[in-house]
């Protein structure tokens, strides 16, 4: 289980309740409330962080600039990418991600594929 915490970055600090007045979507796990200052996000997993990460980035795009919800969004997106165990697997799965591209490219130029090999563009 992975825990994120949102420390009180603006002014006013983000509690569950703003997740259910502006209708944001809520974490796999849930979001709870860590002493008076602070609310944590929950999560199964790193991975589900980062998809959330990502679906808060596209709610901004389409949300008004005057909206409060907008700085809510970014302060979650904040939190979440600024987050060391994040930053650790999102820095080891593209790693990982471009390792196995080449991969690929090397087993490609190793091994042609069919069309290739059938119009005799190695010859």
């Amino acid at each position: 289980m992975l825990r994120i915490i949102l420390p009180p970055i603006s002014p006013k600090r983000i509690t569950s309740a703003d997740f259910k007045n502006y209708h944001l979507p809520i974490p796999s796990k849930g979001v709870k409330a860590m002493g008076k200052k602070n609310t944590v996000l929950v999560f199964d997993n790193e991975y589900e962080a980062v998809v959330y990460a990502d679906q808060l980035e596209e709610m901004v795009t389409r949300v008004s600039r005057s909206t409060p919800v907008k700085n809510i969004l970014r302060d979650l997106i904040t939190s979440i990418r600024n987050d060391d165990t994040i930053r650790n697997y999102v820095e080891y799965s593209s790693i990982y991600t471009w390792l196995k591209n080449c991969v690929k490219s090397i087993r490609f130029a190793i091994k042609p594929s069919k069309f290739v090999q059938k119009n005799n563009f190695l010859h």
